[in-house]
């Protein structure tokens, strides 16, 4: 036995540690809160959490593109509980605290926000339809709707924030 692993073992029956390095592998597909991950050997391990816990509660998921390569972990250092903990690409980032949402997907290009109330999707679809009826007074009475220049605009408005809101 050489030194170094001589060492290593005496660290750790000194310091009662068993080391848990990280594993590295392919995405080869995701299924809800898991993904099904290729190892370098070419074994497939299945289940493999892309949250640290269970709990639906949990603050922030990073869903990472098939084909990326992960870091994963395991807590008890059985296959039955490997972890993701790094992603080389990620498809989709969700942070959820305190009724706010906010979902960045790189698959559709979109972004979403909304809180228990309110979305800002819904928020700038109100100000479309809103700026579509907009009606003032005139010294003749209330106004027609805008112009067809300014509902042209508005239109060009709700196509843009519909490109990028969800």
């Amino acid at each position: 036995m050489d030194k170094y692993k001589k060492l290593r073992q005496n660290i750790q029956q000194i310091v009662g540690a068993n080391p848990n390095l990280p594993i590295d592998g392919i995405v080869k597909s995701i299924e809800g809160n898991t993904c099904t991950v290729e190892l370098s050997d070419g074994f497939e391990v299945s289940d493999v959490r892309l949250k640290a816990t269970t709990d639906e509660n949990d603050h922030l998921l990073v869903v990472p593109k098939v084909g990326s390569s992960v870091l994963m972990i395991s807590t008890d250092l059985t296959v039955d509980n490997l972890t993701v903990i790094k992603c080389d690409q990620a498809s989709k980032m969700i942070f959820n605290e305190n009724g706010l949402t906010v979902e960045i997907d790189s698959t559709d290009g979109r972004v979403k926000i909304k809180n228990s109330e309110t979305s800002l999707f819904d928020i700038m679809q109100d100000l479309t339809t809103l700026l579509k009826q907009l009606k003032v007074y005139t010294p003749a009475g209330p106004s027609g709707t805008p112009l067809p220049d300014s509902v042209v605009q508005i239109q060009q408005f709700e196509t843009k924030f519909k490109k990028i809101l969800k």
